[in-house]
C-alpha cells in the first residue's frame, strides 16, 4: 500500500482502514431514501410490485422434449 494514494475498498478491508476509504469516497445518497427502500425490500413489500406475474397457461404438463433425447 502505497503512502498518498487512494485506497482501494479491498486494501482498506485487509488492512482495518475502512474509515479512511469512507473518507476518500464520500457518498451523495438519501439514507431515509434507502433504509425506506432496505426495510420495504426486507419485508417483501417490492416482491409482487416490482415483478411479472407467473403465467397461469404454462405448465410441466405442456413441455415437449427434443427429439432423439
Amino acid at each position: 500500500m502505497a503512502v498518498g494514494k487512494y485506497l482501494s475498498l479491498e486494501e482498506a478491508r485487509n488492512h482495518g482502514k475502512l474509515d479512511r476509504f469512507a473518507k476518500e469516497n464520500p457518498s451523495e445518497g438519501n439514507r431515509d431514501r434507502f433504509l425506506a427502500l432496505l426495510d420495504a425490500m426486507s419485508q417483501g413489500v417490492l416482491e409482487e410490485a416490482e415483478t411479472s406475474k407467473p403465467d397461469r397457461r404454462a405448465s410441466s404438463n405442456e413441455t415437449q422434449t427434443r427429439r432423439g433425447t
